[in-house]
């Protein structure tokens, strides 16, 4: 059953905060089993590492959970070299923005969170998804990486933390869009901002053109959404009110494996 959420602004920090610690014992068997493909081997190594691939648009449409993504805005918070590192991460932000629906669908996009070949939050906050995605060896490319055996453990009690502490309606989101809502105020400075420049400064809107920031959404899921692994409840989940109360049937995808969208691997079929 999902907590109540309090009205009493220390009660909701202790909630947050404790949510926050447990998705970090989560994520803790995932960097340790990461430090051991790093060992001896040139992966994530800044220059020759081709790690970085997998969070460009060619490869990733991975999505995350709320929780994950209030836990990159706490990073940023408490961290100063982060924070100043910020502006261009929303700079980056906006610009995947305008290429992105507001759903929860999978959808292709350059992680923001990408900086020089590595990524920001690699060792504060790093999604369970990416945390995941590993290459079967250090010299593999983009396409042979695939999830772990812990990676779908850690997938399984991710959904159930979020159970409890978001209730049963959560999205898993593409991570521009979770990150649009974790760092909505921080957007809207950035707006204000531009809005405050002489006129002549800014760029000539087109005539009848929409504006793709700050538009409402229905944030309905789509029934049948069966959810794929990196950004999907584990296998064996059974019905759910997340897949529009059916047992969907992932295992019969022919789409070539992206991260966040790969096949399913059957349980029982044994470690990855």
């Amino acid at each position: 059953m999902p907590r109540q959420r309090s009205n009493d602004p220390r009660r909701r920090r202790h909630v947050d905060e404790a949510a926050l610690h447990e998705l970090d014992r989560i994520r803790s068997p995932l960097y340790r089993e990461l430090e051991r493909i790093r060992v001896g081997s040139t992966y994530r190594s800044e220059g020759k590492s081709k790690a970085h691939l997998c969070c460009t648009r060619k490869y990733n449409q991975m999505r995350v959970s709320p929780l994950e993504a209030r836990s990159i805005a706490e990073a940023f918070a408490r961290d100063p070299a982060l924070r100043a590192k910020l502006p261009r991460v929303l700079e980056r932000l906006e610009e995947q923005l305008g290429h992105l629906a507001d759903n929860d669908e999978r959808q292709s996009f350059d992680c923001p969170l990408l900086h020089k070949k590595l990524c920001l939050v690699h060792d504060a906050a790093k999604p369970i998804g990416c945390l995941a995605w590993h290459p079967p060896r250090p010299d593999a490319e983009p396409e042979e990486y695939t999830f772990t055996q812990r990676g779908w453990q850690a997938f399984e009690k991710r959904d159930r933390l979020n159970d409890r502490f978001q209730g049963p309606h959560w999205k898993l989101r593409v991570i521009p869009l979770w990150l649009k809502r974790v760092f909505a105020r921080e957007l809207e400075r950035r707006r204000r901002r531009g809005d405050r420049r002489p006129r002549r400064d800014r760029e000539p809107s087109k005539q009848g053109e929409p504006s793709k920031q700050g538009e409402p959404s229905r944030d309905v899921r789509s029934p049948g959404d069966g959810r794929s692994p990196g950004d999907v409840r584990s296998p064996g989940d059974g019905r759910s009110p997340r897949n529009g109360g059916r047992a969907a049937d992932p295992w019969n995808s022919t789409v070539k494996p992206r991260k966040g969208d790969a096949p399913r691997k059957r349980p029982g079929a044994g470690p990855a």
